[in-house]
């Protein structure tokens, strides 16, 4: 599992970008495949438990977000600190943020009981068998978030060091034990739904251990819950960095939750297209997220380095980048939609369907890779709140109120074009930010600058 870490300031840009984006784009990839392949074999199972399972996607996001949010403030910090030669700061940072995180995610092990996710789906006005899968998924799903939080701050410690390969790796043996699992324990065991949610947990925490067992045997700093003075002090500033973040991840589940809620005025199979149709979506943008997440470290350590000319070159060639990804892979996707939702096996009703809302989706991913390099870039120039600026924008002050007007006067399938109406008109907006954003990243090296030479 060794790997040679990447030297963040030294080097042409586009070869460091690709040793830190490569690995992180297929680390993405195969975060996001745990959700694809439970959605595979659940769809199997039947209409009533796949919308169980896109009725768990929104509890799921909250605390993805959660870990995610203090995730990405680690490595941003980390990175800076790295950067500027305070080892000493990148250590306080890795050995403070796991006690955090478990603050914020073991309340969501609540959800494991029926008399806290009863009420709670209820809201959503689906029948006592929804509501009987939900509960069964939800149980292991509960269980799994704390791991998952503690798998991340593992991740974060490595990028900041420039090493994205042994996150990927350890994410790859991961989910290839979930996607071996998940037969068997939905199937072969009879467990049905909460055999997904199993397996996921399972996954995670293999994913975890082997890159704790890494770091401890490279001599790196660890993730640790034992809680020390100057770590205790770093979380104001974590906090400071991760909740916006976290927050403009939350929108996620939130716009979900609203979109769930229109859809299903119309049925439970353009509640399960649509979870289909995300489901796709995510396996072609999350690998642009997982190369763009690379500016992170990357912006991170330079700004603490005060090299602000290779930031722009590396925002320039990471667009680029992202486009000679995204396009032949959309034009493949598109073609093929079809027959790839014809494997999850849901019905020739809501496989039309799903293909209608991702091919759809797929016009608004025109300026997509814009959105995600803002995004990028304003989490490692210590910057969250543009992220959580575009987040609003996008899936709250657009995509509902869309959804309700297009549901309106075109049904169910107009609900589906919300989505890419809202995300051009994102892109648009982060064409600006990012202008926004460069310039203060140069003002704040210029500053720093001026400070040594005082």
């Amino acid at each position: 599992m060794t790997a040679q870490p990447v030297n963040m300031g030294e080097g042409r840009v586009l070869s460091v970008l690709l040793r830190l984006g490569g690995p992180a784009m297929v680390s993405m990839f195969f975060q996001n495949l745990y959700a694809l392949a439970d959605a595979v074999f659940v769809s199997r199972l039947g209409t009533v438990e796949l919308a169980a399972l896109s009725l768990s996607v929104p509890l799921f996001y909250v605390a993805l977000s959660l870990c995610k949010g203090l995730a990405v403030g680690a490595t941003a910090l980390m990175s800076h600190a790295r950067g500027a030669g305070d080892q000493g700061g990148a250590r306080t940072v890795a050995r403070g943020a796991l006690p955090l995180a478990m603050a914020v995610l073991l309340p969501f092990c609540l959800f494991a009981f029926s008399a806290v996710n009863q009420p709670v789906f209820d809201l959503f006005g689906v029948g006592s068998d929804v509501l009987a899968q939900v509960d069964a998924y939800v149980f292991w799903l509960a269980w799994t978030f704390p791991v998952m939080g503690f798998t991340m701050l593992c991740e974060s410690v490595f990028l900041s060091h420039g090493d994205s390969k042994t996150p990927m790796k350890a994410m790859i043996v991961g989910n290839v034990l979930n996607i071996v699992l998940d037969p068997l324990f939905i199937f072969t065991f009879g467990m049905g739904i909460s055999g997904a949610s199993l397996a996921t947990l399972i996954g995670w925490g293999v994913a975890g251990v082997i890159m704790f067992t890494a770091l401890r045997r490279r001599g790196l700093d660890s993730p640790t819950l034992a809680l020390e003075r100057e770590s205790v002090g770093a979380w104001g500033e974590m906090l400071k960095l991760g909740f916006p973040v976290a927050l403009s991840l939350l929108i996620i589940p939130v716009s979900a939750a609203g979109l769930n809620y229109v859809l299903a005025s119309f049925g439970p199979a353009y509640v399960g297209a649509w979870t289909l149709s995300s489901r796709m979506e995510q396996m072609l943008i999350l690998p642009i997220y997982g190369l763009t997440c690379a500016l992170i470290p990357f912006v991170g350590y330079n700004m603490g380095l005060g090299n602000g000319q290779r930031i722009r070159e590396a925002t320039r060639l990471c667009i680029r980048a992202c486009y000679l990804v995204l396009i032949p892979a959309s034009a493949l996707m598109a073609l093929f939609s079809n027959s790839v939702f014809s494997l999850f096996d849901p019905g020739p009703e809501v496989a039309a369907l799903a293909t209608y809302a991702f091919r759809a989706a797929l016009v608004g991913f025109v300026l997509a890779p814009i959105d995600f390099v803002v995004l990028g870039v304003a989490q490692g120039a210590k910057r969250p709140a543009y992220s959580l600026f575009l987040g609003f924008i996008r899936l709250l002050a657009l995509r509902i109120p869309l959804a309700f007007v297009f549901g309106h006067f075109l049904g169910g399938t107009g609900v589906y074009l919300s989505h890419p109406a809202s995300l051009i008109a994102s892109g648009l907006l982060s064409l600006y930010l990012l202008r926004r954003l460069l310039a203060y990243v140069d003002g704040q090296i210029a500053a720093r600058a001026d400070r040594v030479i005082e």
